[in-house]
C-alpha cells in the first residue's frame, strides 16, 4: 500500500478548486485529508507579490518531494474562469487583468511540476466523470507494487535532472508480504553488500534480546534498539514496534535510482518481511519508511 498522507487540490481563483474537493469526498466517502491549495501556490503568490518568505522553495521542495503527497492541477480554460469571476468577483483580484495573471502563473506553475509523478491534471470543470477519473487514478497508485514506486522515485530524480536531496516515501503492508522475495538478496553486483545488512540488523536484533549489549540487560519489544548503522549507501534502519505496527525506517544517505534503488527496494522489503517475521505475534501491520538523501542518477 502507497497511501495518499495530503491531496492538494491546485489552481487559479475561480477555477473550482472548492468544488472539486466537495465533490471528491462526496464520492470516495472522504478517503483522503484534501487541501484548498499547497506549497505551489505560496511559491507562486511568493514570487507574483514579492513576499519576503526565505524559505518557500524549501518548503515547496520538501512538500513535493515527499511522494505521498499527490496534486491535482485544476485548469479550465479562462474563459470559465473569466465567466465565474464576472458573476461572484474576487477578494484579492480586483480586475479581469488580475486574474488573467494569476491564470498565466499558474499555467506555468503546471508546466514547471507537470513531469511529477506525484501530480495530475484536470482542464475542465468538476464533472462526475473528472471527479471519477481522478479518484480512481488516486486509488491505483496507491495500489502501487514495488517496482511501480521504484519508477516513481526515478521519474522524481529525472525531474529534477540528475539529483533530488531530499526524498522520501512510506509503504504500509499488512504483513503477507506478498512481493517479498528472497531472490532479491542475489543482485549480482549487490549481492554481498545485502547479506552483510540482513546478518548485522537480525543479529543485532538477537544480541539486544538476549541481553547481549553494554547494559548486559534484556531488552524488551518496545526498544529503541533494533538498529543498523553504517558508512555505506544504505547507512542506518531501524525496527521499532510501537501500538501493534512494526516501523521499519530505512535511510538511504546515496543511491543511484536507476541501476540500484530498484533492487535495493526489493531487498529492503523482503528483509523487513523477515523482520516481522520474528515480531508477527506482536504486530498487524508493516510501515516501511524511506528517507532517501542524496537520489540521482550517473549518467
Amino acid at each position: 500500500m502507497f497511501p495518499t498522507k495530503c491531496l492538494f487540490v491546485e489552481g487559479p481563483d475561480c477555477s473550482g478548486k472548492t468544488t472539486l474537493i466537495k465533490n471528491i469526498h462526496n464520492f470516495t466517502g472522504y478517503k483522503w485529508h484534501i487541501h484548498d491549495r499547497s506549497q505551489i501556490s505560496r511559491k507562486i503568490f511568493h514570487e507574483m507579490y514579492n513576499r519576503n518568505l526565505q524559505y518557500a522553495d524549501d518548503d515547496f521542495h520538501s512538500e513535493i518531494s515527499n511522494l505521498n503527497n499527490r496534486f491535482i492541477f485544476l485548469l479550465p480554460p479562462f474563459e470559465t474562469i473569466e465567466e465565474r469571476f464576472n458573476k461572484r468577483g474576487d477578494d484579492i483580484h480586483k480586475s479581469i487583468g488580475d486574474i488573467k495573471s494569476v491564470y498565466d502563473k499558474f499555467q506555468d506553475g503546471f508546466v514547471n511540476v507537470a513531469g511529477m509523478p506525484n501530480v495530475m491534471s484536470c482542464f475542465s470543470v468538476a464533472t462526475p466523470k473528472a471527479v471519477e477519473a481522478l479518484s480512481m487514478t488516486i486509488s491505483l497508485v496507491e495500489k502501487a507494487m514495488i517496482r511501480e514506486v521504484s519508477s516513481q522515485v526515478l521519474r522524481t530524480v529525472e525531474f529534477y535532472g540528475d539529483e533530488c536531496f531530499p526524498l522520501e516515501f512510506t509503504l504500509y503492508d499488512d504483513g503477507k508480504f506478498e512481493e517479498a522475495s528472497k531472490d532479491s538478496m542475489l543482485y549480482e553486483f549487490e549481492k554481498e553488500y545485502y547479506e552483510k545488512i540482513y546478518e548485522k540488523l537480525h543479529s543485532k536484533i538477537s544480541n539486544e534480546i538476549s541481553g547481549k549489549n553494554e547494559y548486559k540487560r534484556p531488552e524488551t519489544l518496545l526498544s529503541r534498539r533494533f538498529v543498523y548503522a553504517d558508512d555505506s549507501c544504505i547507512s542506518f534502519i531501524q525496527v521499532s514496534i510501537r501500538n501493534g505496527v512494526m516501523d521499519f525506517h530505512t535511510v538511504i544517505r546515496s543511491t543511484d535510482v536507476k541501476n540500484i534503488f530498484p533492487h535495493d527496494l526489493e531487498f529492503l522489503y523482503y528483509l523487513s518481511s523477515t523482520c516481522f517475521e520474528r515480531f508477527k505475534d506482536d504486530c498487524t501491520s508493516v510501515r516501511l519508511r524511506f528517507n532517501l538523501n542524496s537520489a540521482h542518477i550517473i549518467r
